[in-house]
């Protein structure tokens, strides 16, 4: 089945670069001290994390996708400790831990 008229494997590969490059203009825009709403890009990465299972089948190597999946997780995981600190600087609380956390109450 096709998306638009693409394969699931070209659509997957246009939906990770689009979040890579929303990770890459947000820690930017975080380093500039710029605020930003990071709702599409969360919205984008629940879309991406839904259908991968069915997506990564078609995938020539499933490897590098989880090779990819891992580098932006660890992208977003930075991404969260920057606004940690930049929330930090503003005076405002931090957020309460959530779950599947370590942290978690």
């Amino acid at each position: 089945m096709t998306d638009n008229g693409k394969s699931p494997a070209s659509r997957l590969e246009q939906d990770l670069a689009t979040a890579e490059n929303m990770i890459r203009g947000a820690h930017k825009a975080l380093a500039g001290g710029q605020r930003l709403d990071l709702a599409p890009l969360g919205a984008l990465i629940a879309e991406l994390c839904t259908g991968l299972a069915e997506k990564a089948k078609a995938s020539p190597d499933p490897g590098a996708l989880c090779r990819r999946l891992e580098s932006m997780v660890s992208e977003l995981n930075r991404m969260e400790e920057l606004l940690r600190i930049q929330a930090k600087a503003d005076g405002l609380q931090e957020p309460a831990p959530g779950p599947g956390t370590d942290k978690e109450e």
